[in-house]
């Protein structure tokens, strides 16, 4: 049953090499390793610009989370390795945005949200070998990850145009309130290091940063009322993850 699942893995995520070769389990195995892997990410969202139209936007708080999925290697030659693989991320943090000017229709005048974000990701890259120390294999890897929002929770303080505040949310769903993309493209860059157990088994540590590419929130979207704008938002993200290959 393991040797079907790794190579469903296998052939869906590096189709056009595993389409030369037989797809049997067997096969499948030599031609890949497969880890699994757990980590801790601590994450921002950050503004591209402070201000977006009449609106100040300022990034608040980071917001720490975990990470676990399982990754796909493929060599394709002594020193360049090809990866993918799958990954539960929780990410998030706070923006505030405001405006001292009187807000459109169906617009706030101010929000102040903290999200909490949760994605299945797919990364695709290449890892580099840089040099080897004993047993040690020290590498480092580039790439880019697509991550589709699994859910999305926060907490939520906003004033109406009117002046009034509006009703706050606490670690509940923010949809209608504090809406976000569905898809976040995002690249990476990263160092780590490989402890060789033989040749089958081996233990690795991995520090990554992380850079999201496209905005990650659209309070354009919210219900009327409680509109806002915050210009570009980006998830960037700092990672430690531990890993087995086996």
């Amino acid at each position: 049953m393991k040797g079907k699942i790794l190579s469903l893995l296998a052939v869906t995520i590096f189709p056009a090499s595993s389409f030369a070769h037989d797809a049997n389990s067997n096969d499948i195995l030599d031609q890949y390793r497969f880890s699994l892997f757990a980590g801790i990410g601590f994450n921002g969202l950050k503004p591209v610009n402070t201000t977006s139209g009449d609106y100040s936007v300022s990034k608040m708080k980071g917001k720490t989370g975990f990470i676990f999925g399982i990754s796909a290697d493929r060599n394709l030659n002594e020193r360049y390795t090809a990866f993918t693989g799958l990954g539960i991320d929780w990410r998030g943090g706070s923006i505030n945005s405001s405006t001292e000017s009187l807000p459109q229709d169906k617009y706030l005048k101010s929000a102040l949200v903290d999200y909490k974000y949760q994605y299945l990701t797919i990364p695709i890259g290449l890892k580099m070998k840089a040099t080897e120390i004993d047993n040690i294999k020290v590498y480092v890897q580039t790439g880019f990850d697509i991550g589709l929002l699994l859910s999305q929770k926060g907490n939520y303080y906003g004033v109406l145009a009117s002046g009034a505040k509006a009703p706050a949310i606490s670690n509940s769903k923010l949809k209608g309130f504090a809406n976000s993309v569905p898809l976040n493209l995002g690249w990476s860059i990263g160092v780590g290091g490989e402890y060789e157990l033989n040749k089958s088994n081996s233990f690795y540590a991995l520090l990554l940063y992380r850079n999201g590419i496209t905005d990650a929130t659209t309070p354009q979207t919210n219900s009327d009322g409680f509109k806002f704008s915050d210009g570009n938002i980006r998830s960037n993200t700092f990672s430690l993850r531990v890993g087995y290959y086996f």
